[in-house]
Order: C-alpha cells, then structure tokens, then sequence
C-alpha cells in the first residue's frame, strides 16, 4: 500500500513540475516577444516619413512602413 501511495504522490509531483515548466516558458516567451515588439517600436520612431523598416526573427518577417515619402501623394 506505501509504494501505491509513494507512485501517486510521485507522478502528481512530475505532472506538477511539467506544468509549471510549460507554464515558466510561455510566460518567458511572451516577455521576449514584448521586448522585440518594443524595441521595433523605437526604431520606427527613429525613422523619417517614407522609410522602411524590414526585420526577421525566427522566420517572421516585420514590414513597417513609416509615414509618406516627400511628395508622395496623401489620401
């Protein structure tokens, strides 16, 4: 009966550590992608009307482009 009980509180124990892992790295994940999306934030505001800003990461292409060109027509 002890070793049913010891197996139970063991797999409970794993199942718990595998959750809060997944859980640890999603939440990692979602920080990383704020602070890329921030840091694309302020180099766009660096940039003129009219440029382009082209970024990869991880296989995710960010196309940004900023404003008007001089003498481009506005609507």
């Amino acid at each position: 009966m002890e070793i049913a009980v010891a197996a139970a509180v063991g797999t409970a124990c794993l199942a718990g550590v595998r959750l809060l892992r997944v859980w640890i790295g999603s939440r990692d994940r979602v920080r990383l992608a704020r602070v890329r999306q921030q840091g694309i934030s302020e180099r766009v505001r660096a940039l003129p009307p009219g440029c382009t800003l082209t970024e990869r990461h991880h296989g995710e292409d960010v196309r940004v482009q900023v404003g008007t060109p001089r003498g481009g027509a506005r609507g």
